[in-house]
C-alpha cells in the first residue's frame, strides 16, 4: 500500500506469513494500477511501487472472503483457510515470479523446491486479465492446482483438454459480446470504431465480436490495435488519434481491462476528442483518468457484470484490523478427506503422496450452493447466467466523475428480452442534442432498397427506388420483392394492388370510333353492292366481269366486319379467328381486282389481229385466279392454325401496373407471311394495272386499281413502321385502322367513280356514249 493509506505493503506480508503457517492457504493474484507509462507520454512519472487505495479494498475483499468461508461451517467444515496474496503489477515477468513464489517460497525462487512451510496450497485464485490468467494457466497446470478465477472470461479457457485444472467464477466472456451486441443494436449503432490491446486476447475477443455484430447488420470503420505500453511511439498515437478524430462513427468500443484504459487515456487521450459516445468494458475504468475536458465524458457507457452489496462488509472495511485475522486454528475432517487418510493433522510434518494438488479437482466439479447474498454459485464455465449493468458516465461540475446505472443485459432473458435501457436518464456528451446516431447511411424507408457503395462496408449505401414490379414494406431491404401474379406495386412502392386490365374495349373513345367507322364502311359496301345489283344491266357495270366487282364488295364488307372481331376482350375464339379471316377476305379482294386487271389486259391485247390471247378471253380464266391466290392464303392460314396458332395471353410489360390483354400471333413468321403474300398479289396486280393504264376509257378500271394499289401499299407500309413502335391497344388499334384504310381505299377508288356516273351522270351509263368516247380518244 502506498503511504498515504497508512499501511505498508511488509505489514501485509509478514501478517499473511504469520497467518499461513499452519493452516491450508490459497494463493490470490490480483491486479493493480501499476504506472508502467514511459515518460514522454505522462505529465508525471509516479513511482513504481505506488499502490492506489482501491487496491487495499481488493486485499481486505480477499480477507473478508476467507473470513467468512471458515465463520461458515455449512461451507468447508473442520477446515481452516489462510491466504497468501500477490501483486501482479500488471506486469507479465512479475507475474511470473510470483507464480514461482508460490512453490518455491518467499525467499529464494528456485522450482520444485520449497523452504517456506506453510501449509497445504488447496488452489489458486486469480484476478488478472486473460492474457495473464492464461499464462497462469500454463505454470499451474504442471503441478495440477485448481485455478479459480473471478476475472477472467476468455472463452478459450473453457476448453477443458487444453486447460483442464481452470475454473472460472464468472461466465465467459460470450456473455459480454452478447451484451454489447445488445446495447449497440438497442440504439441502432450499426457503424462503430473498435480500439483494443495488443494482445491475443482481445484480439480473438475483437474477431468474434466482428463477427457477432457483422451478423446482426452492423459494420465496423476501423479497428485499431494499440501497442503495450512499452511499444508506444508517437507515430502509432497520431495515427490512432487522426483516425478516431476523421471517423464519421459516433460509436467507439473500447475493448480492454482498466489499466489498458488507462494508459490508451496517457497516451490517446481519447476523452478529450469531442462528439463520441465510448462504450467500455472496464469497471471503473474514468475514475483515474486526468480529464482534460471532462464534458466530453459525458455520454459514455460501460458494461459491468451486476453487483450486490454487502452490508456487513462495509462494517468489515471499517473495523479491520490486523489482530482481528483468523489464526490459530487446525484443519481436521476436510483434509483427511483430501488425502484419504494418508496425511498427519499437522501440514509441517506431512508425507503425502504428491498428487494432493489434483484430489480438489472432483469437490470443485460438484460444488453448487447459495452464498449469502441469495446467488447461486457453481463452476460450469460457460453456462453460468449473468446480468450485466450499463453505467453513464457523468462528469460533475466539481471535477468528479459519477457513474449512473441506465440499463441491464440480462442473458438468460428470452430474446428480444434482454436489454432494459432507460434513456431518459442518459446524460450525453455535450455536441448531441439527443441520442446520437452511429451510422453509415440512414435507413431505407419502405418503397426503397440498399445499394452498397462499391468497396465499402454493407452499411455504407445509397436508397435506390424499387424496381418496377417490385416492393418492399420493410426499411432497410436488400432486395425488394416481386409483386404476386397480377398485382402491381402503387406508386410509393409500398404494397402490391390488383393491375387495372385493359384492351381495345367498345367504350373506349378509340374503340368507339373504329366500331363506328367499320359499321359505316359495311353498310356504304353493302350500299354499293345494292346499287351494282339494281344496275347490273347497266354497261358500266357489266364492264369487266360484274361477279368480280361482286365479289371484292362482298370480300370487303367481310374485312369492315373482321375489324369488329379485333375490338373487345381477346378471346380463344377470336384470337383464333381474327388474322385468317383478315387475310382471307382481302386476299380475295386483291385476287378479284387482279382478275380485273387480267381481263382488261388480255381483252384489248386479244382485239389485235393474229393475237394468240382470244382463246383467253372469258369469265372463267378471272374465277379461277380468284379461287386459285385465295386458296394459296387459305392453305397458309390453316397451316399457321394449326403449327402454331393464335391465343389469348395478358401483357404485363408493355406499360407499368396495368395488364394489357392482347392477341399473341403464335408465330409471327406465319403473320407476315400472309402480309407478304397479299403483298405479292399487290405487286403484281399493282404491274399489270400500271401497264394497262392508257387502254381504252371504256376499259379504264386499270387506272382505278393502280390508284387502289398505292394507297393499299401505302397504309401497310405505315402499319409495318409504327406497328414496332406502338405499345398496349396501340398495336390493336393500328392493325384496325390499316384494315379500314385499305379496304375503305380500295372501295373508294374502285367503285365511288362508277356510283357517281350511275346516280349522278346516268347519261354516261349508256352503249353509246361509251363507243363514242371510245372513238374520240
Amino acid at each position: 500500500m502506498t503511504e498515504e493509506a497508512g499501511i505498508d505493503i511488509s505489514t501485509l506480508d509478514s501478517l499473511t506469513t504469520t497467518l499461513l503457517k499452519r493452516h491450508s492457504w490459497v494463493a490470490k493474484f490480483s491486479g493493480r494500477w501499476y504506472y508502467n507509462t514511459p515518460s514522454q507520454l505522462l505529465p508525471k512519472h509516479p513511482k513504481r511501487d505506488s499502490m492506489l487505495l482501491e487496491d487495499f479494498y481488493n486485499f481486505l475483499s480477499i480477507v473478508f472472503a476467507v473470513d467468512e468461508i471458515n465463520r461458515n461451517p455449512n461451507l468447508l467444515p473442520n477446515v481452516t483457510l489462510g491466504y497468501n496474496v500477490y501483486d501482479s503489477y500488471v506486469d507479465l515477468f512479475r507475474t511470473i515470479q510470483g507464480a514461482v513464489r508460490i512453490y518455491s517460497g518467499n525467499t529464494k525462487q528456485f522450482p520444485n523446491y520449497n523452504c517456506d512451510k506453510y501449509g497445504v496450497l488447496a488452489a489458486v485464485v486469480d484476478g488478472m486479465a486473460s492474457s495473464f490468467s492464461i499464462q497462469y494457466s500454463n505454470i499451474f497446470g504442471m503441478y495440477k492446482h485448481p485455478q479459480i478465477s473471478f476475472i477472467s472470461q476468455d472463452p478459450l479457457q473453457g476448453d477443458k483438454v487444453q486447460f483442464p485444472n481452470f475454473y472460472r467464477a464468472v461466465p465467459s466472456e460470450k456473455t459480454l459480446y452478447a451484451a454489447i451486441i445488445a446495447l449497440l443494436n438497442h440504439f441502432g449503432w450499426t457503424w462503430i470504431g473498435i480500439i483494443c490491446p495488443d494482445d491475443d486476447s482481445s484480439i480473438n475477443a475483437i474477431k468474434e465480436i466482428k463477427k457477432m455484430f457483422e451478423g446482426n447488420g452492423g459494420c465496423i470503420e476501423f479497428i485499431k490495435v494499440v501497442p503495450s505500453i512499452n511499444d508506444y511511439s508517437s507515430e502509432r498515437i497520431m495515427d490512432i488519434t487522426n483516425t478516431i478524430n476523421n471517423a464519421t462513427a459516433k460509436a467507439i468500443l473500447v475493448y480492454g481491462s482498466k489499466n489498458y484504459v488507462y494508459y490508451l487515456e496517457q497516451g490517446v487521450h481519447i476523452t478529450n476528442i469531442p462528439g463520441k459516445v465510448w462504450i467500455h468494458t472496464a469497471e471503473s475504468s474514468f475514475r483515474m483518468l486526468n480529464i482534460v475536458n471532462g464534458t466530453n465524458v459525458n455520454g459514455s457507457l460501460y458494461l459491468n457484470m451486476h453487483k450486490k452489496e454487502i452490508s456487513y462488509y462495509i462494517k468489515f472495511i471499517h473495523e479491520v484490523n490486523p489482530s482481528r485475522f483468523p489464526s490459530g486454528k487446525t484443519f481436521t475432517t476436510w483434509w483427511d478427506e483430501l488425502c484419504e487418510n494418508r496425511c498427519p493433522f499437522n501440514p509441517r510434518k506431512r508425507n503425502c503422496t504428491g498428487v494432493e494438488s489434483g484430489r480438489l479437482h472432483r469437490f470443485l466439479k460438484k460444488v453448487n450452493f447459495t452464498n449469502t447474498m441469495g446467488q447461486q454459485i457453481y463452476f460450469n464455465n460457460d453456462e453460468i447466467s449473468c446480468r450485466y449493468d450499463i453505467y453513464n458516465v457523468v462528469y460533475l461540475p466539481n471535477r468528479t466523475i459519477l457513474s449512473e446505472n441506465v440499463g441491464s443485459f440480462y442473458s438468460d432473458a428470452p430474446p428480444g428480452k434482454q436489454m432494459a435501457v432507460n434513456e431518459k436518464a442518459i446524460i450525453w456528451e455535450n455536441s448531441f442534442s439527443q441520442t446520437p446516431r452511429s451510422v453509415c447511411s440512414g435507413k431505407c424507408p419502405p418503397g426503397k432498397r440498399k445499394s452498397v457503395w462499391e468497396g465499402k462496408p454493407a452499411c455504407c449505401y445509397d436508397c435506390l427506388p424499387c424496381p418496377e414490379g417490385e416492393f418492399s414494406n420493410e426499411t432497410d431491404v436488400d432486395v425488394c420483392t416481386k409483386c404476386p401474379e397480377n398485382q402491381w406495386p402503387n406508386k410509393q412502392k409500398t404494397s402490391c394492388s390488383l393491375m387495372d386490365i385493359t384492351f381495345l374495349s367498345h367504350s373506349d373513345p378509340i374503340g368507339i370510333t373504329l366500331t363506328v367507322i367499320a359499321i359505316v364502311c359495311f353498310f356504304t359496301s353493302a350500299w354499293v353492292l345494292g346499287i351494282f345489283m339494281k344496275y347490273q344491266n347497266t354497261p358500266i357495270v357489266k364492264a369487266n366481269n360484274r361477279d368480280l366487282s361482286y365479289l371484292v364488295l362482298i370480300s370487303l364488307m367481310c374485312s369492315f366486319l373482321c375489324c369488329l372481331i379485333f375490338i373487345g376482350r381477346p378471346e380463344q375464339l377470336t384470337c383464333f379467328l381474327q388474322q385468317a379471316i383478315f387475310g382471307i377476305t382481302f386476299t380475295i379482294s386483291v385476287s378479284s381486282l387482279l382478275g380485273k386487271t387480267f381481263i382488261v389486259v388480255v381483252a384489248f391485247n386479244a382485239t389485235k389481229p393474229g393475237n394468240n390471247l382470244r382463246k383467253w378471253v372469258g369469265a372463267k380464266i378471272p374465277k379461277y385466279i380468284v379461287i386459285t391466290c385465295s386458296a394459296i392464303q387459305v392453305c397458309i392460314c390453316l397451316l399457321w392454325l394449326v403449327i402454331s396458332p393464335p391465343y389469348s395471353y395478358y401483357n404485363k410489360d408493355s406499360e407499368p401496373g396495368i395488364i394489357i390483354v392482347k392477341c399473341n400471333e403464335g408465330s409471327v413468321t406465319a403473320f407476315y407471311t400472309i402480309l407478304g403474300y397479299l403483298c405479292l398479289l399487290a405487286s403484281v396486280c399493282f404491274v399489270a394495272a400500271f401497264l394497262a393504264r392508257k387502254l381504252p376509257d371504256t376499259f379504264n378500271d386499270a387506272k382505278l386499281i393502280t390508284f387502289s394499289m398505292l394507297v393499299f401499299f401505302s397504309v401497310w407500309i405505315f402499319f409495318i413502321l409504327t406497328s414496332h413502335s406502338a405499345k398496349g391497344t396501340s398495336t390493336v388499334a393500328v392493325e384496325v385502322f390499316a384494315i379500314l384504310a385499305s379496304s375503305s381505299g380500295l372501295l373508294a377508288c374502285m367503285f365511288v367513280p362508277k356510283c357517281y356516273i350511275i346516280l349522278i351522270k346516268p347519261e354516261q351509263n349508256m352503249k353509246k356514249n361509251m363507243v363514242r368516247g371510245s372513238a374520240v380518244k
